[in-house]
C-alpha cells in the first residue's frame, strides 16, 4: 500500500516537472513576418506596432498583454511573466519570456513582436496560436553580432484572458487528493 502511495506522489511530481519544463523555442528564420514585410518600416510606438500585426495578420482590435524591455514591463499580464534579456551571452540576441505567476494569457488569437529598431529588418512577429500561455518562450539569436533585442511584445484580442492555474498548483491538488484518497482506504481497512 505504502509502495502504491509513494509511485502516485513520485508520478505527480514527474508530470509537475515535465508541464512546467515546456518551453517553445522561436528563432528569426521561425518568424511568420518581419520587418522587410512592413511599409514603411520602422513604427515609432506601440499604435505603430498595434496597426502592423493587425495588418500582418490580416486581424484587428488587438490589445497589448505584455511588453517588457530592459528594466521595465508593462501591460495587464506585466506581473504574470518576466522577461530575462541576454541571458546567455555579453548582448540581447537572446531572451526568455517566462509565466511566474497568476493570470495567464490564453492564445486563440496572439502574436509576439521582437524588435531592435537600428536593424534591418528591425521587426520579427510570430502568431503564438499554439503558445499556451504559461510555457516558457526562448527567443534565440536575434541580431547576432550586430544588434540587441530592444522589446519583446504580446498583443491578442480582448476575449482572449483567461486565468489558467499553474501547472504546480495542479500537481500540489493532485497530492492532495491522493493523500486524503489514501488517508480514506487506511480509515476503511
Amino acid at each position: 500500500m505504502k509502495k502504491k502511495i509513494l509511485g502516485a506522489i513520485l508520478a505527480a511530481a514527474a508530470l509537475c516537472l515535465s508541464v512546467s519544463a515546456q518551453a517553445l523555442t522561436l528563432m528569426p528564420g521561425d518568424a511568420d513576418y518581419t520587418g522587410a514585410d512592413l511599409n514603411p518600416p520602422n513604427p515609432t510606438n506601440a499604435n505603430g506596432e498595434q496597426g502592423y500585426i493587425e495588418t500582418l495578420f490580416g486581424t484587428s482590435n488587438l490589445t497589448l498583454y505584455y511588453k517588457a524591455e530592459i528594466g521595465k514591463e508593462e501591460g495587464p499580464f506585466a506581473t504574470s511573466y518576466e522577461t530575462a534579456f541576454n541571458p546567455n551571452n555579453s548582448e540581447a540576441e537572446d531572451a526568455i519570456i517566462s509565466y511566474i505567476l497568476g493570470p495567464s494569457i490564453s492564445c486563440p488569437e496572439c502574436y509576439l513582436a521582437v524588435k531592435d529598431g537600428n536593424q534591418n529588418p528591425s521587426y520579427y512577429f510570430f502568431d503564438l496560436a499554439s503558445w499556451n500561455g504559461t510555457e516558457t518562450l526562448s527567443l534565440l539569436d536575434f541580431w547576432p553580432g550586430r544588434g540587441a533585442i530592444s522589446h519583446v511584445s504580446i498583443w491578442g484580442k480582448p476575449d482572449g484572458t483567461t486565468n489558467v492555474p499553474e501547472p504546480g498548483s495542479i500537481a500540489l491538488l493532485g497530492l492532495g487528493l491522493a493523500g486524503l484518497a489514501a488517508m480514506r482506504r487506511r480509515r476503511a481497512a
